[in-house]
């Protein structure tokens, strides 16, 4: 059974709380309306019995005025031929009803209740019943004021928006906390970082001071041995030397500047010139591997990162494209405006990245190579931040990896063109 994280069952119980409170305040809303039109028939049920025993002991109707409730809107006793028998307005009694809506009642026997509208524009309850008086049947109309049954759905409906209201307000809490919670631990990840640099800092020191003068006093030597043998087995081990211990040179280099503390130098360069002397490094190696490089970056184009950052970027970048590159690849570096960036893509038609490297990237020591640190994208990602970038290596729509760098551009006179708009607003 998978162990569930404190934020995921905090999150699922405050959805199971979330779905019974709402699922409640509806419930509780849509059972208000039953039970309002209860309310009204009962106390109509309850009018009629009182009225129609009433009018069977006083045949002259006129006890009926004594009913003068504030529930009543008017009541009216009706014979079969439509005339008025009683009306709680005096001045309709004797006339005749002006609507057919008592004669199913007649009819059927039954009960009728509706809300209409009378001609003052209030709507009302109107409960209509058989009575029998003095061997005939009529028909008594009750029209009810409805704002005690309208009171018990405007409650049902005020509890309902604040139920909802807690809801919103907790949920807004909640996400605010939560923040305050991803905050609080990005910054602790950021001191740990930190403090892993720090440590990475005296290993790269240490380094500095006792590797690099013996590693070049050895690759010295190993040159030394390649001018001197003849091509053979022991040219050969001379060979391995040298590029071994070169190989331990770039190890210590990319050490020292991942672990260097601060940002980049506040310095501006043209991608176009630095892709191209970075493309001249690693030709060589390219027609080795039988891989073509292309280049489309604008010569006047401008970025807010010093040169040789931007030249360890593109080296790193095309360097773990050739070694994903097979024969015949095809390298593509590309430099474009894109809103407040400048984006630089190094795309390759290799292998793409594995799934289980997707997440740790840039995390130094973390490779797939079997020769490889792990520190080249880790060194990468050091300049672009510290320049007010970022990096991108994800895998491209036809295949391969497609590693998108963005950097502030910088506008003719020097200056960041984000900062101009940031200003300007």
């Amino acid at each position: 059974m998978p162990r569930f994280s404190v934020l995921s069952l905090t999150l699922l119980a405050a959805f199971l709380l979330t779905g019974g409170l709402t699922w409640q305040a509806l419930r509780d809303y849509q059972s208000a309306a039953p039970v309002a039109q209860e309310n009204l028939r009962g106390l109509a049920l309850t009018m009629a019995t009182a009225m129609e025993g009433v009018a069977a002991r006083a045949p002259s109707l006129k006890a009926l005025t004594s009913f003068q409730t504030p529930e009543i809107a008017y009541a009216a006793l009706l014979a079969a031929d439509g005339k008025i028998l009683f009306h709680t307005n005096p001045d309709l009694t004797g006339s005749e009803v002006p609507d057919e809506r008592f004669r199913p009642v007649l009819a059927t026997g039954g009960l009728s209740e509706k809300r209409i509208r009378l001609g003052t524009g209030e709507m009302v309850y109107e409960f209509q019943t058989p009575v029998h008086l003095s061997g005939q049947t009529c028909v008594l109309r009750l029209a009810l004021h409805t704002w005690r049954a309208d009171s018990v759905m405007r409650r049902a409906r005020q509890g309902m928006m604040v139920i909802f209201s807690l809801l919103a307000l907790g949920w807004s809490l909640g996400a605010v906390i939560l923040r305050l919670l991803q905050r609080q631990a990005a910054r602790a990840q950021q001191a740990a970082r930190q403090q892993e640099l720090a440590r990475l800092g005296e290993v790269g020191a240490i380094l500095a001071h006792e590797i690099r003068n013996p590693l070049a006093g050895i690759k010295g030597y190993g040159q030394l041995l390649q001018e001197r043998l003849s091509n053979g087995r022991e040219r050969g081990y001379a060979d391995l030397i040298v590029s071994e211990a070169q190989r331990l040179e770039r190890l210590a280099h990319d050490i020292l500047l991942y672990t260097r503390p601060g940002s980049p130098e506040q310095a501006s360069c043209h991608p176009a010139s630095v892709a191209a002397e970075v493309l001249t490094l690693l030709t060589p190696q390219a027609q080795e591997l039988e891989v073509l490089f292309t280049c489309d970056i604008a010569d006047e184009m401008k970025v807010a990162c010093p040169a040789e950052g931007l030249q360890q970027i593109l080296l790193n970048l095309l360097t773990n494209a050739l070694q994903a590159s097979h024969p015949g690849g095809k390298i593509m570096i590309t430099g474009r405006h894109n809103g407040k960036w400048v984006e630089i893509t190094v795309k390759d038609d290799g292998p793409g990245i594995a799934d289980e490297m997707r997440e740790v990237l840039f995390e130094p020591f973390k490779t797939s190579k079997a020769r490889g640190a792990g520190l080249g994208l880790a060194v990468c990602k050091k300049i672009v931040d510290g320049c007010g970038g970022n990096i991108e290596v994800k895998n491209g729509n036809n295949g391969g990896a497609e590693c998108l760098v963005r950097l502030p551009p910088v506008s003719p006179n020097g200056v960041k063109r984000w900062l101009l708009a940031v200003s300007s607003g």
